[in-house]
């Protein structure tokens, strides 16, 4: 029943009214029902009173007349005319509206209408006060209308009843009192209520703008709308509160981090619970310090949560000029494609590939220039030499180097050093004896890939540099050890406090200033550190140290 009313209002008056509308009638109505309320208590509570302060009155006048002993003397003496001097007096100076005064047997000797002096008082109500002489009080209708009257039985100083006094105010008059004292309450609802209303109007508005000006079902679709935008986002989707309160997250991000519980769950509840470490989505960089400006943002940062190595977007959440959150977005390193090309090992072995081409197309031409002119016996000797120096290479690398990954990246390296002009020489104690626990070889090979490009284009900047570039690579202890030392022309001491900010370069070119950036990720990641010393005559040193405990 009350449900088929509810939508029985919607469809005929809600329907047709706007939200702000909607609101402000409500408002309203439920600002009249409390000030009726106020205004029918306020009047049952002031009728009460003064019809209580009435009563009394009456009864006190009443019982004043009749213990009064020169009244009592006139009355004895039944003089009419001084009796109705007596009263005449005191109703000048009372608010009552009748003073009247009857004999023994009821018969009026004094009412304020001349005519009806000598008949039957009306009303029935004088039968206690003249036969036991009690004062009280009535109402009734009476020759003048509906009063409060108060009746006291008039005595003589030997004891008996003389007559009966009535003291009485009209209902008319009681009633007017009771308007006069309502009007200014009346007044102050009046404006109570222009006030509500415009209160409720100027409130609906704000919470009509605070709602875009849209309608509820307007909202109620756009946020359907984004829920079905934001569960279809390829990657996942996060976005925290400044207190760490998840606001909005989609299932793509609960089954990146592995969180086994639906998205409406984790609404509400604290980004620690279920996020290790969350630094990041608290305002944190990547390596958990804390940013100076929260306005800053983070883009293509290498994450470690929840035992998954991510690579993550982090944008601020403003309301108007204040800062309330972050959305961050992020998917598994594996699946990022504009970083890890960067790292690639098909465009390492493809680089590598291109320069053995290259070189080994060269040295075809010199031993197919030799045969040609015939001089077997050079080009012989020329193969035997080229093959046996490339055969020492690829067995010490292979032998020295178990991680086939690494091997691959050094002896392209290697060669690419010798294209450009460059000797790439190895430590002696150089030993790579399995492959490394601390980070996977996909990311050692980009350590070193990076490491030996830099070094190569430092060196190529010095034109009084010896074109060695000298490699170890150890794991022969408890850590694992990298160094990396060119001829070089050194850091410049402009980037030199910000080298590992992901687009420094010394290059001033775009698409440069990642290397360092994911050398310090992947070294950050694994517990390690980098040194970084200035090599002697000129150049640099950087040396890496890894916990490698299996």
């Amino acid at each position: 029943m009350a449900y088929n009313l509810s939508s029985f209002l919607h469809k005929t008056i809600c329907r047709n009214l706007s939200f702000q509308q909607r609101v402000f009638l409500l408002l309203l109505a439920v600002v009249a029902t409390q000030l009726f309320l106020v205004a029918g208590f306020f009047h049952q509570s002031l009728s009460s009173s003064l019809e209580h302060q009435v009563t009394t009155k009456a009864l006190i006048q009443a019982k004043e007349i009749a213990s009064d002993p020169n009244f009592v003397a006139l009355l004895e003496e039944k003089n009419i005319h001084k009796i109705q001097k007596y009263v005449d007096r005191l109703q000048k100076i009372t608010d009552a509206d009748f003073i009247v005064i009857g004999n023994k047997k009821g018969i009026r000797l004094v009412h304020p209408e001349k005519d009806k002096i000598g008949m039957p008082m009306i009303g029935g109500d004088n039968i206690k006060a003249l036969k036991y002489g009690t004062s009280y009080t009535t109402m009734k209708k009476g020759s003048l209308g509906i009063s409060i009257r108060g009746k006291a039985g008039i005595k003589s100083p030997d004891g008996k009843i003389i007559g009966v006094v009535s003291v009485g105010y009209l209902l008319d008059s009681v009633s007017y009192w009771l308007m006069f004292y309502s009007y200014p309450v009346i007044f102050a609802l009046i404006v109570l209520m222009i006030f509500s209303s415009l209160g409720a109007w100027l409130f609906t508005r704000h919470i009509k703008q605070q709602m875009f000006d849209m309608e509820p079902e307007e909202i109620a679709m756009n946020l359907h709308l984004q829920n079905s935008i934001l569960q279809s986002v390829y990657e996942g989707t996060i976005a925290v509160s400044r207190q760490g309160e998840i606001l909005s997250v989609n299932t793509k991000a609960l089954d990146t981090l592995g969180i086994p519980h639906p998205p409406q769950f984790l609404i509400g509840r604290s980004i620690q619970e279920y996020v290790t470490p969350c630094e990041f989505f608290l305002g944190a960089n990547a390596f958990g310090e804390y940013e100076s400006k929260a306005e800053e943002l983070m883009q293509d940062e290498l994450i470690t949560c929840n035992g998954e190595t991510l690579v993550a977007n982090r944008v601020n959440i403003e309301d108007g000029d204040s800062h309330i959150g972050w959305v961050v977005s992020f998917r598994k390193r594996n699946d990022f494609n504009t970083l890890t090309s960067q790292i690639s090992q098909i465009r390492q072995h493809n680089e590598s590939l291109r320069v053995m081409s290259h070189e080994f197309a060269n040295r075809l031409s010199v031993i197919g220039g030799l045969i040609q002119i015939g001089a077997y016996d050079q080009a012989i000797n020329t193969i035997r030499k080229e093959t046996q120096q490339q055969q020492q290479l690829v067995d010490f690398i292979a032998q020295t180097f178990q991680s086939k990954v690494v091997a691959g990246l050094l002896l392209g390296k290697y060669t690419r050093a010798k294209e450009l002009g460059l000797t790439l020489e190895f430590d002696p104690t150089c030993q790579l004896e399995q492959e490394p626990t601390c980070m996977t070889p996909d990311e050692l090979a980009a350590i070193l890939g990076n490491l030996l490009d830099n070094a190569f284009e430092a060196t190529l900047k010095n034109p009084q540099s010896n074109k060695v570039i000298t490699l170890l690579l150890t794991d022969s202890g408890e850590e694992l050890v990298m160094e990396v030392a060119d001829n070089g022309t050194g850091i410049p001491h402009e980037i030199s406090d910000t080298l590992f900010s992901k687009g420094v370069s010394s290059k001033n070119q775009p698409g440069h200033g990642i290397g360092l950036y994911l050398v310090h990720q992947y070294v950050t990641q694994a517990e390690g550190t980098i040194l970084i010393d200035e090599a002697e005559p000129q150049g640099t040193i950087f040396s890496i140290f890894i916990p490698n405990k299996s």
